[in-house]
């Protein structure tokens, strides 16, 4: 268990919060080096940036004053594991002290095991055509032949509109759909918050089972709210392509991969997502090597640093 506290310096209230470092089974951490700290109005009151010191039997403590209420937390640097950290965002403060005292939020720390290079890439894209089906190809990162240089259908795109889309504040109602290629293909919803936890924020294997054929997403504007299908922030997804079944109906071979955030689509007929894919034949391996890219010669919009 590891401590923070920020003390009523400068004027502001108290905050007190524990953090409880376990790895991905459950087991407390202890030498695990942590930084923690409030940014505060003025460059000299600013504390969070120095490492204060190590997991001890579970327990580290700090002090210094927190003026918005949100404490600052991180691993970072430690040999055979990955960064991790997040923020704490109190409430109110009651009596110079922020509510709610002193929660416990739990911190898995992941260690390195096999990273290995994948594709990996941050796109955004504008659909090539309306009303009919439009391939995407993961390898290539390109939509096929006639409208680009792919040769496989991993995803299949396809847009309608029952209001076509003009700009975002008229309005419009459009439809996605991604849809796959061969009996067996799919994706499949994971629900992980970003910027909290470990840089590994995904399972580091993708499930073996259980992928849905298709993904419908519905956009509109209807009095000024826009609708979207996604489910938010914490939105992420695991998908197989190129499957091949047995007789009885098993999977004989198939590629994974996972898509990081939300795989978002906007009424102007543009898709932006962050890819991996897996190239070897029923490897379910997520833990990308960001040093062994796949992808050669991205732009810094395109390059892909989390594992």
């Amino acid at each position: 268990m590891l401590s923070g506290f920020l003390g009523t310096v400068w004027g502001y209230p108290i905050a007190k919060v524990t953090l409880h470092v376990v790895d991905e089974n459950g087991n407390a951490l202890s030498g695990i080096p942590f930084q923690m700290g409030a940014v505060n109005p003025t460059e000299a009151e600013s504390t969070y940036g120095p490492i204060i010191g190590k997991t001890v039997n579970g327990s580290i403590g700090k002090e210094s004053p927190s003026a918005f209420g949100v404490l600052d937390y991180s691993a970072v640097d430690v040999p055979g594991y990955y960064n991790a950290g997040g923020k704490y965002r109190f409430t109110n403060a009651v009596s110079g002290k922020w509510q709610p005292w002193n929660p416990t939020v739990e911190v898995v720390v992941k260690p390195i095991l096999n990273p290995i290079p994948m594709y990996a890439i941050n796109i955004n894209l504008d659909i090539p055509v309306k009303d009919k089906p439009v391939g995407f190809d993961l390898e290539a990162s390109d939509w096929v032949a006639p409208y680009g240089k792919g040769t496989v259908s991993d995803f299949i795109f396809s847009v309608s509109e029952k209001i076509p889309f003009v700009n975002y504040s008229q309005p419009y109602d459009v439809t996605w759909a991604l849809s796959f290629s061969n009996k067996g293909d799919g994706i499949q919803s994971v629900l992980v918050p970003q910027n909290v936890g470990s840089a590994l924020r995904l399972p580091r294997v993708a499930p073996k089972a259980s992928y849905q054929a298709t993904l419908v997403q519905e956009l509109s504007l209807n009095g000024n709210k826009r609708l979207n299908g996604a489910d938010g922030e914490n939105q992420n997804y695991f998908y197989r392509v190129r499957t091949v079944l047995d007789e009885q109906g098993n999977v004989k071979s198939a590629l994974y991969g996972k898509i990081a955030g939300t795989l978002q689509c906007w009424g102007d007929s543009k898709i932006h997502m962050i890819y991996y894919l897996n190239p070897t034949p029923n490897d379910r391996n997520m833990e990308f090597d960001p040093k062994k890219n796949l992808f050669k010669n991205l732009s810094d919009l395109q390059q892909v640093n989390a594992p």
